[in-house]
Formats: C-alpha cells, structure tokens, sequence
C-alpha cells in the first residue's frame, strides 16, 4: 500500500512538472486526417534562375493530388525588393518584384497560383533592413560590394543581417524604433496588394525574429496569419543567433495582436541530406499528435552557389509518392486553408475524447527524457501493483 502511495504522488509531481506543456497541448485542436505543407521561402527578388526552378518545382507538385483532388501546395515566402546595383548608396532604392528584370520570375509564380500549387505569403519587402544593411556595408567593404551584384541572392548575407525586424549591424542587436517598424510593415502590405492584386492573408517574419509591434502592424493592414517556429525571437546575440523571448505559439491560436499562429514543425532540405525516409518519419509523427506537418524549404535547395536543383526536385517527388502511397486519406492544404479550418473549427477537426487523449500523450511524452520517466514510472506503478496484490494470494 505504501508503495502505491509514493507512485502515486511521483506521477502527481511528474504531471505537476509537466502541467503548462499539457495545458497549451490540450488547447491546440486536433486534426481529422494527416496535412502536409511544404513551406518555401525567400522566393521573389533574386536571381532570375528562380523562374526556371519554380517551373521545375510546379511540374513536380502537379503530378499528386489528394484523396479530395487537390495538388499538393508549396507556400512561397514573397520578398518583394532587393538592392538596385545601379544606386548602391542608396539604402531604400530598390528593384521591384514586378520590374522588367524580375517579370520572367514573377510570372513563374503566378502560373503556379493559377495551378493552385503555390499560395503566397509575405516575407518582406526586403529580407533585410535597407538602414541597418547599409551601417553594416559603411564597416565592410564586402557587403558593400553585394549590394552592387545585380539580382544579388539574399542567402548570401551574413544571417543576422537576414532579419528585418531588428538592428544587427552591431551585436548583440538592437531594437527598432516602433514607428519605423510600423512604416515599414504597413509599406510592405501595401507593396505586396499592389503587385498581387490583394493583400497578403499570412506573413512568414524573417529568420522569425519579431515582435508584438511587428505583429500588431501587420494585423492593422489585413494580415490574418502569422507563421511561426512554435516560439518568438526578438533579437540577435552577441554571437549572432536568434534569442529566444520565452514567447511560444501554437496551431489555431488566437494572438493577442489578432493574428491567428501557425507552427512550422520540421525541415525538408535536400542540400543538407534531407530525403524521402525523413518528411515520412515526421509526417507519422505529426500525425500521431493529430498536428499538420508544415515542412519548411528554402530557395537555396533550388537555386544559388550551393543549390543542388534537380537532386531536391528528387527529394520532392519521391517524398510525394510516398506519402500519397503510405496516408491515402492525406491532405494537402495552404497554410491560409489551415489556418481558416482551425478558426471555423469545421470537418477537418476532430472533437473526439479519446483522439483528444491519444495527442495530448504524443505532443507531450516527446522521446527523450520525459518519455524515459514516464516509462519508469509505468514500471514502478506495475511492480507496486503486484507487490499489493500478490500477498492476498
């Protein structure tokens, strides 16, 4: 009996530890069938092989469809300006994504809008600050001569200079000033509406280092998603990574900006090794936490100086086939239509209790430690079990 008494009071204390992490888990709606979306970014100002590959990737996603006939989706993050070569000094001059060198590029992406294989999503007008790039070029004669290539590729930057919303041109970073972050997200909305034809239903915040007044001002344009690593970051360190705020999201949450947050749960990058065996295992994973699978991918697999383009269009097919194959009831949404499932709470949600239950143990019992002393205390509770029985007999 006693032995009992102590098991039970170590799985109140284990539950007790782990009652924050059960309650945000509680709270996420779990999905009806398995969802895959393959979440592209850094697409639109660049090189102008980006047509050719986006061509490439669209013939591939055409190829599927899902058990209700829709093709598979690849989220293009939207980066609507870069620097003109031409006036280098000038930090806000800029080439447009629907100027004459970037036309062959955008009208890639709207034959892929039109397909329904593509769903566009803000990244930025630039994947930098235009102020903050130039402080840095004014300390560095080499960013100084990026800034002079023409269609120069973003990926090239050193990282912390990817992220808009912060000034990283000293580290550790600094902040922003509020109005210029107001100025400048509204500016890309607008930019975004006016090349697209409407504006931009979800935002993609780059290298996701962002805050509340990001978010708020986004909102205020027409933004209605935002995406997210399942935490925020605000800055940059003093050895250039992001900095975790301690400010997490999760699937079909209701931001206090009004924005609804989605999860970006896992990586699907052919240059790093990533193949078929790797997007199957995590969609069983996600799956099992009655969680969509939103594997993000970058532009660098398709296109640039380490691109390994048709080993990724590869990668891509060969994951598709498998997955059509192993999960017949698969969807393939836009994470806008994601997002508009868990806010209407419609067909795609499953309310049952004992679904429920089975996703709250898998998003929480994740393997390593906490599945490890779960499984302890299960034999322990086993062996207590036994010991209070057997002597009865």
């Amino acid at each position: 009996m006693y032995g009992l008494i102590v098991i039970g009071l170590l799985w109140a204390a284990f539950v007790f530890l782990l009652r924050r992490d059960m309650a945000v888990a509680w709270a996420e709606p779990c999905l009806r069938a398995p969802v895959l979306v393959f979440e592209g970014d850094d697409w639109g100002f660049g090189p102008s092989a980006q047509a050719d590959a986006l061509r490439d990737i669209a013939g591939v996603l055409r190829r599927y469809a899902d058990v209700e006939g829709r093709p598979p989706v690849m989220t293009l993050g939207v980066v609507l300006s870069g620097p003109d070569p031409a006036r280098p000094d000038e930090p806000e001059a800029g080439i447009l994504l629907d100027d004459a060198a970037m036309r062959p590029v955008l009208d890639s992406i709207s034959e892929g809008v039109r397909d329904r294989v593509f769903s566009l999503q803000l990244h930025g007008m630039q994947h930098y600050h235009p102020a903050v790039l130039d402080l840095a070029c004014r300390a560095d004669p080499a960013l100084a001569a990026w800034r002079r290539q023409p269609l120069a590729a973003t990926e090239d930057l050193p990282s912390p200079l990817q992220s808009r919303w912060t000034d990283a041109s000293v580290l550790p970073s600094r902040p922003l000033a509020p109005a210029d972050i107001r100025l400048r997200a509204t500016a890309e909305v607008n930019e975004f509406a006016r090349v697209f034809g409407r504006p931009p239903a979800v935002a993609v915040p780059p290298t996701f280092v962002w805050n509340d007044t990001v978010e708020a001002a986004w909102a205020a344009a027409g933004v209605r998603v935002i995406v997210t690593p399942g935490e925020r970051y605000e800055a940059r360190g003093r050895d250039g990574l992001p900095v975790d705020s301690g400010h997490l999201y999760r699937n079909g949450q209701r931001c206090a900006s009004g924005l609804m947050a989605v999860v970006r749960n896992d990586y699907y990058e052919p240059v790093r090794g990533h193949r078929a065996p790797h997007g199957l295992e995590a969609l069983a994973r996600k799956w099992r936490q009655r969680r969509p699978l939103l594997l993000e991918t970058h532009r660098s697999n398709f296109v640039g100086r380490h691109a390994r383009h048709q080993d990724s269009l590869q990668a891509l097919d060969e994951l598709l086939a498998r997955a059509t194959r192993d999960f017949p009831d698969i969807r393939f949404l836009s994470v806008e239509t994601l997002a508009a499932a868990y806010a209407e709470g419609g067909g795609l949600i499953d309310r049952r209790l004992t679904v429920r239950l089975q996703a709250l143990i898998a998003r929480v019992l994740l393997p390593g430690r906490r599945r490890k002393v779960a499984l302890l205390l299960c034999g322990l509770s086993a062996l207590a079990l036994l010991g209070a029985v057997l002597p009865r007999f």
